[in-house]
Order: C-alpha cells, then structure tokens, then sequence
C-alpha cells in the first residue's frame, strides 16, 4: 500500500494478527483512523496492559494475572485431582 508512512506501518503490524490478511488489515487501519484519538489510545493500552499483566500459570498454565493463578493457590485446591473439561 503506498501513502502515509504511519498507516502503511499499522496495515504492517495488523497483518502479523492470525486470520487477518491485506484487506481485513486495511479496514481495520482506516476504522481506526476515523475514529476518536482516545479510542485508538484505550486499544493501545489494552494491548501493552495484556503484555504486561497476563502471564500463564506455572502450574497449569491458565491465563492469569497472577502466578499462580488464584485457583492453583487455593488452599482447598487438592493437587492431586485433575478436572477435564
């Protein structure tokens, strides 16, 4: 795509997202274009926030912001059984 550097850069970094191809990239460039400054700036620190916040579990490796999760740490937690779900 050729125009501003800025958008080009965005339609580069949505294309790494899984699913999403050229066109899907550029949509989701222009929508977030014209959309308010604060919207783009609350995505933004959703993404550094997940980056920073979520890790997974070292015991079973769930998704959480604490390790170990708060059900791994449970003192009523018994290690020994195992949930399938």
């Amino acid at each position: 795509m050729i125009g501003p550097k800025a958008l080009d850069n965005l339609v580069q970094e949505l294309l790494r997202l899984p699913g999403v191809g050229p066109k899907t990239a550029q949509r989701l460039a222009f929508h977030l274009l014209k959309r308010p400054k604060a919207e783009a700036e609350a995505l933004a620190q959703a993404v550094v926030n997940l980056k920073e916040k979520v890790v997974h579990c070292s015991v079973c490796c769930g998704i959480t912001e604490q390790d170990p999760c708060p059900i791994c740490r449970s003192p009523e937690r018994n290690p020994a059984l195992i949930c399938v779900v």
